[in-house]
């Protein structure tokens, strides 16, 4: 892959060998295409420092089980993306994107804004509560 990010920000959409949890599951370690990637930056552990989570979005329409945000037309433009999309919010993969071989590109495509990253947040906050969230560590 490219270059590693030097400081990711909450709410770029990057360039991702994401690993969906089905992949994970069958032992598989790297994403099979790269794909657009909504990055939310959170603060856990005790040292205080920014984590990075990572939830994919696709062109392709959620099936009835899965837990997704539809992208408004206008934070698709911003995030240079195609509409119909959705960003997926019932797994995410957690990596450092400092280090990571799995970013394509250094540059981001675009960013979501803060009103929309609320969104998202929202809507994992919900999934992680009903315990339909799953991680995928990519380290």
């Amino acid at each position: 892959m490219m270059d590693a990010m030097s400081d990711p920000e909450h709410g770029q959409v990057i360039l991702y060998s994401y690993l969906w949890a089905r992949e994970h599951d069958r032992g598989e370690e790297s994403g099979r295409k790269v794909r657009p990637t909504c990055v939310m930056l959170i603060v856990a552990g005790k040292d205080g420092r920014q984590k990075p989570l990572l939830f994919p979005i696709t062109s392709r329409p959620p099936g009835p089980s899965t837990r997704f945000v539809e992208i408004p037309e206008t934070e698709a433009r911003r995030a240079k993306l195609y509409t119909p999309a959705w960003v997926i919010v019932d797994e995410f993969n957690t990596d450092d994107l400092k280090t990571s071989w799995a970013v394509e590109d250094a540059e981001p495509l675009g960013q979501f804004s803060r009103k929309f990253m609320s969104r998202i947040a929202a809507e994992t906050a919900a999934a992680i509560r009903a315990g339909a969230v799953r991680r995928v560590p990519r380290r």
